[in-house]
């Protein structure tokens, strides 16, 4: 057997030795050695191939892998409840687009349409929660001020009314809130002096710049509370 052939036997296999090949090792030292270093190597790599499994690694494999399961889904929750809440907002913003918007003829339409639209939220046993001065406060974005809150006051704050910003005030009545809009005169909308319908009646002050609304239920004495705005307020020129 030749060199070349003796070290590709080796080489191919080292444990499988046929008779010339154990003839070739016996006959030549060179042979025997490399026969020797290369079956010494297969030996530590088959040891280094040996490695035990832990105990246990095919569980934690497998929850590592629900785990991760778990975190995908979880994430994909996360963006159809913010995908839904974006919804919800632009549906919502759609709805009070639709209620308050101008497709109403008069001031008295969109007042009566706004006052049943928060109804809800006020009481007319609420305590008073506004005073004076933080009324006036509000009052000055519209060159105006009140000598006296003539009534109790349970709400005062900025709302949109029409599209226009407007103060909202909000007073208790003889049986039902009394509600007050302080706005500005818009020539996009039509000015109408009193107004009602089956439940809520209402009427109108035109001032310099300003327009002031009071709408009460049909038992309220809305000219006493129209007599009270013009007694009270004073306007800036």
């Amino acid at each position: 057997m030749d060199d070349l052939q003796f070290r590709r036997s080796i080489l191919a296999d080292p444990k499988s030795r046929d008779d010339a090949t154990n003839e070739a090792i016996k006959n030549d030292a060179a042979k025997q050695k490399f026969a020797h270093d290369v079956s010494a190597l297969d030996d530590k790599i088959a040891q280094a191939m040996n490695i035990p499994v832990p105990d246990g690694l095919y569980d934690n494999l497998i929850l590592r892998q629900t785990m991760a399961s778990h975190q995908q889904q979880k994430r994909k929750t996360r963006v159809r409840l913010a995908m839904a809440a974006s919804v919800a907002f632009v549906m919502g913003l759609t709805v009070n687009f639709m209620m308050f918007s101008h497709t109403y003829k008069n001031l008295g339409d969109y007042a009566i349409a706004h006052v049943n639209h928060e109804a809800a939220h006020f009481s007319n046993s609420a305590q008073p929660k506004v005073s004076l001065a933080s009324l006036n406060e509000k009052m000055a974005a519209f060159k105006g001020s009140f000598d006296s809150t003539f009534g109790t006051l349970i709400f005062a704050d900025y709302c949109r009314f029409d599209g226009s910003k407007s103060l909202h005030l909000v007073f208790q009545g003889k049986s039902s809130p009394v509600n007050v809009f302080i706005l500005p005169d818009d020539e996009d909308i039509t000015f109408v002096k009193d107004f009602a319908n089956d439940e809520l009646q209402g009427h109108s002050l035109n001032f310099n710049h300003s327009n002031v609304i009071v709408v009460g239920d049909k038992n309220e004495p809305i000219e006493q509370w129209q007599d009270r705005v013009k007694q009270n307020i004073t306007w800036s020129i």
